[in-house]
């Protein structure tokens, strides 16, 4: 399975990564249309959703992130995000959310050293489908509670799609290889 950026994605990935929390549904129908619809808007989006986490420290952002993703609890991943945190700038802290959760979107299967992140890329993915279910429901005028998983099943076929051509792919701050985008 490609999963292919859009702005159903990214409103799921940030506000699970930040928020631990799925939006209600008339919050996540205006946060996707305040994330539009180009991998520019997408980019920008992510950067004024992570302007309320600024009062953070780097290590608090990367505790954060990385209890919300659900990765383990590793000395080395924490010191390495804080580092690359300190490196982009803390006012991207939500494009590295967002990176960060749809890279561990594609680690369900990995092999080798990131084999380590399969569990929790499993939860992730099934985390994040389970907000994009939640949020898309009419039926639910207020946002889940946090920490909580939506508890529907399943993945939207906006985020299950074909594959995009390489020629579509951005690069986001800090990054050296290309997130494809749709």
């Amino acid at each position: 399975m490609a999963i292919v950026l859009s702005a159903d994605l990214e409103v799921s990935i940030l506000n699970r990564a930040l928020n631990d929390q799925s939006p209600s549904n008339a919050v996540f129908h205006q946060q996707r249309l305040a994330a539009g619809a180009t991998p520019q808007s997408w980019e920008a989006y992510a950067f004024q959703f992570g302007a309320g986490y600024q009062h953070l420290t780097t290590g608090s952002m990367a505790l954060l992130i990385s209890t919300n993703l659900g990765l383990p609890r590793d000395i080395g991943l924490q010191g390495a995000l804080v580092s690359y945190l300190d490196a982009v700038g803390k006012e991207n802290v939500g494009i590295v959310a967002f990176q960060l959760g749809y890279a561990l979107l594609g680690l369900e299967k990995a092999g080798g050293e990131l084999a380590v992140y399969n569990a929790a890329a499993e939860a992730w993915s099934k985390e994040v489908a389970e907000a994009y279910v939640y949020s898309t429901n009419s039926a639910h005028g207020s946002p889940s509670p946090k920490g909580a998983s939506a508890g529907a099943a399943g993945w939207s076929s906006a985020v299950e799609q074909q594959p995009v051509d390489a020629t579509a792919s951005v690069q986001l701050v800090g990054v050296d290889a290309g997130v494809v985008l749709a």
